[in-house]
């Protein structure tokens, strides 16, 4: 599949304010709720989008995706949201964008010699390099980083599951909703990328700066997507 054939671009965020900018920038043809969640059809910047407030967790994430790709026929996915910084130098407010996704609470032996026997799931180099030559060519005042990004069923905010996560898989974020999303694009052959923008540093003081960063964090990796479509 080259980057012409991505005619149809499937856009999850977990939480509204992590989709608002993109509702409100895109031009909407058609709205339909199926299993809880509304999913938004139309254009952005002549790209036909359907964009979906998924909700928080893996299971959610998963449900959301295989809808998008079974209903919806899109022809990759984008994760939009915000994530904690895990790497000692992933600042509050940078941009990671995935190298690959895996799952911090399943353990290592389990996602290999379990289906679909993966110890992580690799984003598609061509949304990559998009999302990298996004940034270079826009204003954006914040740094970025490409790498690994794990997901798990809890919020991090104590430095010790903090450190435990990052000497086991090396992350730069942590978030709730990757992997799965990573993992179902996988099962069905569909190109993925994740798109976090750091709220907090996943420690003690993660709740505090999540309260005054989230909806920040989460315009800012918006922005990237919508700039995104202008280049695809």
């Amino acid at each position: 599949m080259t980057m012409k054939n991505m005619s149809k671009i499937g856009i999850i965020g977990a939480m509204k304010l992590e989709i608002e900018q993109l509702i409100n920038h895109m031009t909407i043809h058609d709205k339909q709720e199926i299993a809880g969640s509304m999913y938004y059809c139309g254009c952005l910047h002549n790209k036909k989008i359907v964009v979906t407030c998924g909700g928080v967790g893996k299971v959610n994430a998963a449900s959301s995706t295989q809808i998008l790709i079974s209903q919806f026929n899109v022809d990759a996915i984008i994760n939009t949201g915000i994530a904690g910084g895990i790497k000692r130098d992933v600042k509050v407010c940078d941009i990671v964008i995935s190298t690959d996704v895996t799952h911090h609470d399943v353990r290592k032996d389990q996602m290999v010699s379990c289906y679909p026997h993966q110890a992580s799931f690799m984003s598609d180099e061509r949304l990559i390099t998009l999302a990298e030559d996004t940034i270079k060519a826009s204003s954006y005042e914040s740094d970025y980083h490409i790498g690994r990004i794990v997901s798990g069923e809890s919020f991090i905010s104590d430095p010790a599951t903090k450190n435990q996560i990052l000497e086991a898989y090396e992350p730069h974020c942590v978030e709730m909703e990757g992997a799965a999303i990573g993992h179902v694009s996988y099962l069905n052959k569909v190109p993925f990328v994740v798109i976090r923008c750091i709220s907090d540093n996943a420690d003690d003081n993660a709740t505090m700066s999540y309260e005054t960063f989230e909806t920040i964090a989460a315009d800012q990796s918006s922005k990237l997507v919508m700039d995104m479509m202008k280049n695809l």
